[in-house]
């Protein structure tokens, strides 16, 4: 049964510790799978040490066949004990309990003459490795659900900081927004009262240039000459007999703006630092405003170079600039997780995607049980589809598990 995490108030805690705990809990959720993952590695060891005990022990007469009855007592008592979990009749949950307590008894008995007849074979150090590596996978399956009740708990506490920390700064951002948006708006008004930029005289129509995002309040405020919009349309025509080209629909297949611009500072090396981020903006592929001859909420700067510096002026350069009209687009994007195929070379897949059969050849000493464990399905559904006995299954056999 696991615990409701009970909820994190995080208004009273800074910025800083909320960053802080969010990397602190990210850590310990990784930490809990890493060792998940080593516990499962732990069982696998162990697994093989099975195995390889098994083959040992195998070979003493009359073992194979205690060991699988062994093997089909204990998958019979791990579903009796999840009926019992899920029964709520108190008649039921006794002839339950009653079934499982004999099932014990009889597991009991079998694991005694398993242990006589590795004794008298000589087999007991493989015996011994055997059960102790039982043992283990007992500890660490119990481990591993421990680890993940914990995961669970701590993945949520984790999740509750990310999105406080999330929150906080999309509202720090927003905040910031709307302090250069309000920079921004008031820069472009000045300008327009004053009709000149930077004390230089104005040149023709006046063009403003800001970050759509609005992360920066820097808005170039251009000189503006010979602007030049066009609009391309694919218009797909389709001849007819005797007559003109017929058409079904036009799409938009560009939208520009061009021409000559002015950028004016205190010098030309202020100019050039303010060429220099503008080009970055185009590089970077930053969606920008244009308010001036063209008023577009979204472009792109698709060709930004400098021309030269007008005549007789000392702090100002000529810029040839092309925008490209076109709105962001939103891709959505899934992760996708691929789990990685278990390698091993006796296990065959047939048929059709939708009637995949999946079997395993049998080696010696390998049981309903080991291939139960191995692919994660009960001893009774293992029965069920395959023609042999559990205490009577043929080296080579291949065994159906799905």
């Amino acid at each position: 049964m696991t615990t409701k995490l009970k909820k994190l108030n995080l208004k009273g805690k800074s910025d800083q510790t909320i960053a802080k705990d969010t990397e602190t809990w990210k850590k310990v959720v990784s930490g809990d799978a890493d060792k998940i993952d080593a516990a499962k590695k732990a069982i696998d060891t162990a697994k093989d040490k099975i195995e390889t005990a098994s083959d040992y022990l195998n070979k003493a007469n009359g073992y194979q066949t205690q060991s699988q009855a062994y093997d089909a007592l204990e998958s019979q008592i791990e579903d009796q004990e999840k009926a019992l979990a899920k029964t709520k009749s108190s008649s039921k949950k006794k002839s339950i309990e009653s079934k499982i307590k004999d099932l014990k008894k009889q597991k009991a008995a079998v694991a005694t003459t398993m242990k006589k007849i590795a004794s008298s074979a000589g087999y007991n150090k493989e015996m011994t490795a055997k059960t102790k590596a039982e043992a283990n996978i007992k500890t660490e399956k119990k481990k591993i659900s421990d680890l993940m009740a914990k995961k669970s708990k701590d993945s949520k506490k984790y999740s509750a900081y990310a999105k406080e920390k999330a929150a906080r700064n999309a509202a720090k951002v927003k905040k910031q927004q709307k302090a250069n948006s309000a920079k921004i708006k008031k820069t472009i008004a000045a300008a327009k009262k004053a009709g000149r930029i930077n004390d230089h005289t104005y040149m023709g129509g006046q063009t403003a240039v800001y970050r759509a995002d609005l992360k920066t309040s820097r808005v170039y405020l251009l000189g503006e000459a010979d602007p030049s919009e066009t609009n391309d349309q694919d218009v797909p025509v389709y001849a007819v007999d005797k007559g003109d080209t017929r058409t079904n629909y036009s799409v938009r297949s560009s939208k520009q703006l061009s021409g000559t611009y002015y950028l004016f500072g205190n010098s030309l090396e202020d100019c050039d630092t303010a060429y220099e981020i503008l080009q970055g903006w185009a590089r970077k592929g930053v969606e920008v405003v244009v308010r001036g001859f063209a008023k577009w909420a979204h472009c792109y700067l698709s060709s930004v170079g400098k021309t030269g510096y007008p005549a007789g002026n000392k702090s100002s350069m000529q810029l040839s600039i092309t925008f490209t009209y076109s709105m962001k687009a939103k891709i959505a994007s899934s992760k996708k997780k691929t789990k990685k195929k278990a390698k091993s070379s006796t296990t065959k897949s047939s048929g059709s995607k939708k009637t995949t059969k999946k079997t395993i050849t049998m080696k010696s000493g390998m049981t309903y049980w080991y291939v139960s464990q191995k692919n994660g399905v009960s001893v009774s559904t293992l029965e069920k589809l395959n023609k042999w006995p559990a205490t009577d299954i043929p080296v080579g056999a291949k065994v159906r598990y799905q």
